[in-house]
């Protein structure tokens, strides 16, 4: 044997096959990981970089899933915080609830609908009933074009009355808001509509 033909050493060979920072392929086999492992993986080097101390990899899993669970719970907190209604059923025999999509100022009996809305001091719902129906009446002046889309800002500036704008703000307020509407809220809100007629706006 000639002295400068090489010699494979196969045992230090066996060392850096078992050594992963000598395992080139993981850099260009893509996808073999899905997003858990990756994270895991993620998750364990950093720990065994900064606190020098090796996890095992189901622990690591079930650390990922609490801190996901933990995280989903506090997103559906803050959205609690935010719009708590979503989160609520209303009474029994609360037979006016609604939703905001229901909004409309066509086949809707407005005197009715409000007068039963009343007895059942259900002020909420004669507030929005009794806005809508001046709406309703600006459309059949021609003094607005209604709009399921269009939010009561919109009215305003088109109107340009103190009073409608004053409506506005109540409805605003209770309907979007979740302010407690009340009696006195309510005779308000007639007294400005009947500034409106009277006014001639409508």
């Amino acid at each position: 044997m000639h002295p400068d033909t090489l010699q494979v050493d196969s045992t230090q060979l066996s060392v850096f096959q078992s050594d992963s920072r000598y395992n080139y392929d993981r850099e260009l086999v893509g996808g073999s990981q899905d997003l858990l492992e990756w994270l895991a993986t993620v998750v364990n080097d950093w720990i065994r970089e900064t606190f020098d101390v090796v996890m095992d990899n189901d622990v690591t899993y079930y650390i990922l899933i609490g801190i996901g669970i933990l995280t989903i719970a506090f997103l559906l907190w803050l959205y609690w915080r935010i719009r708590p209604k979503l989160f609520t059923r209303g009474e029994k025999g609360d037979a006016l609830d609604y939703e905001v999509d229901e909004d409309t100022i066509y086949g809707v009996d407005f005197d009715a609908d409000i007068r039963q809305a009343v007895a059942l001091q259900d002020y909420r719902q004669a507030v929005r009933l009794l806005y809508l129906q001046t709406l309703k009446q600006l459309e059949d002046q021609g003094r607005i074009e209604w709009n399921p889309s269009k939010t009561p800002a919109q009215y305003m500036r088109q109107v340009n009355q103190p009073s409608f704008s004053e409506m506005s703000r109540l409805f605003i307020q209770v309907r979007y808001g979740n302010f407690d509407a009340t009696e006195d809220m309510y005779e308000r809100m007639k007294a400005l509509q009947v500034s409106l007629q009277e006014g001639g706006a409508l």
